[in-house]
């Protein structure tokens, strides 16, 4: 078996120290190994060193929500292909109004979001989707 560094990583960027917890226990269950950022500016620094199979984001956080961190991966070509999992307790349909009226004021629009899950979504669905992301990007 491979050492943890031959693992797939998990970068998962949430304020929230239970919910970090909670998401590195679902990764790690999937045989991935996660990554652990508390805020959009540390899950960013942290992708200066390693790029992940998968990126789990939170919306609602200090220093740098999800979506600026958002914006930053979308208009970045080293970082933008990476599988990127919204996890929110944030509604979603208030979230992409949120990207629509950003949009307004940037030069280049940034996407809605392809994958969204509830923060109280249940754990064996969220698993589904970061299998079927690890699946895609690696073609496994």
């Amino acid at each position: 078996m491979g050492l943890k560094e031959d693992k797939l990583k998990v970068l998962i960027i949430d304020d929230e120290i239970q919910m970090r917890f909670y998401l590195k226990t679902l990764v790690s269950s999937l045989g991935l190994d996660p990554l652990l950022a508390k805020d959009g500016v540390q899950g960013l620094k942290m992708l200066k060193d390693v790029t992940p199979s998968v990126i789990i984001l939170d919306v609602m956080m200090p220093e740098k929500g999800g979506a600026l961190v958002y914006q930053e991966l979308v208009n970045n070509p080293e970082l933008k292909s990476i599988p990127l999992v919204f996890f929110s307790g944030v509604d979603r349909n208030a979230f992409f109004h949120y990207i629509k009226m950003l949009n307004v004021s940037l030069e280049h629009d940034i996407p809605e979001p392809r994958i969204y899950v509830a923060k109280d979504a249940d754990p064996e669905y969220i698993k589904e989707v970061i299998k079927t992301c690890i699946s895609k990007n690696t073609g496994e």
